[in-house]
């Protein structure tokens, strides 16, 4: 049996949106885009990438969960995204130290573990420092 904590899909749920919530989402990740990509041009490709590591649909993502699901809710994908995006920086740190001397296939899966095990850490630490960000439970 699944519990609420299991990903599921639901393709009847796309009849229930609407389209000023799907626009409002669009909005906001083209503006996160076209930000990544001014900062790109201003800095240069490899810092202007980092920043594409932040996802272009996570702000209106989060208010819709927070219209939908609550705020506690909003506030922990809010973390989660936060930590994943810390867990990309050491991904793509990774690649940039890499890339070029060794293999790509080797270097895209050291990456990846390093990535794992970073967004593993992060998470461990926050649970030992803050563990009532953690809990799975829902008020």
């Amino acid at each position: 049996m699944l519990d609420e904590a299991t990903p599921r899909v639901d393709v009847r749920k796309v009849r229930d949106a609407r389209f000023k919530e799907t626009g409002a989402r669009f909005a906001l990740g083209a503006v996160v885009s076209v930000v990544a990509g001014i900062i790109s041009h201003m800095v240069g490709a490899r810092i202007g990438g980092v920043f594409l590591a932040f996802p272009a649909i996570l702000p209106a993502s989060l208010t819709f969960v927070q219209d939908k699901e609550g705020t506690r809710k909003a506030n922990r994908d809010a973390l989660g995204a936060v930590l994943g995006g810390f867990a990309l920086v050491v991904f793509a740190a990774v690649g940039e130290s890499m890339f070029g001397r060794h293999n790509a296939a080797a270097v895209l899966a050291f990456a990846l573990t390093a990535w794992l095990l970073a967004s593993f850490a992060f998470y461990t630490v926050l649970a030992l420092v803050r563990p009532d960000k953690c809990d799975r439970h829902e008020d």
